[in-house]
């Protein structure tokens, strides 16, 4: 897949990102090679990233953004979508963790639904999430939150509550 510059694409599970360059670089004395120069959006002080354009692993982290269709669709879908809670934590850890960083969207949507009803389900007991659920719950609704609001061009933060209405009415 060929990205140009001022391409906005997703990167694996550093998110929403645009091409601002793609230049020749030499790092630690190697030979110099393209790279493209992945600039971050909708995160406040974020690295630059430069990913070689000859490591097509690294390269086949970047996907385009979805289209505005595909964005409803994947909303729609998620009234549908079952949730299993893991049960060990070493292993939800792992399994939420994998999933945000090379998962689909719909895999990244069910991480968050999954994550949503266990948190409602123990707020009942007066109880809360565990630390890792809530930064896998944070990770997970940033990746998508971001690229939903850059798609249906709108503030990231009115993006929750346009999904809960969307996708349950």
């Amino acid at each position: 897949m060929n990205f140009d510059i001022g391409d906005n694409i997703i990167y694996g599970g550093n998110g929403l990102c645009k091409i601002s360059e793609i230049k020749d670089m030499s790092f630690f004395n190697e030979a110099p090679k393209k790279y493209y120069v992945l600039e971050p959006m909708f995160v406040k002080n974020a690295s630059t990233m430069y990913v070689p354009l000859d490591n097509d692993i690294m390269v086949g982290k970047m996907q385009n953004v979805i289209t505005v269709d595909e964005a409803m669709d994947l909303i729609k879908s998620l009234n549908s979508c079952d949730t299993t809670w893991i049960e060990d934590r070493n292993v939800r850890k792992d399994t939420f963790n994998s999933i945000i960083a090379k998962g689909s969207r719909k895999d990244i949507m069910k991480v968050i639904k999954t994550i949503l009803s266990h948190k409602d389900e123990i707020s009942k007991e007066g109880k809360r999430l565990n630390m890792q659920d809530d930064k896998a719950l944070t990770e997970a609704m940033n990746r998508i939150n971001c690229e939903l609001a850059f798609v249906l061009d709108m503030d990231i933060e009115e993006v929750p509550a346009f999904v809960r209405q969307t996708a349950y009415s």
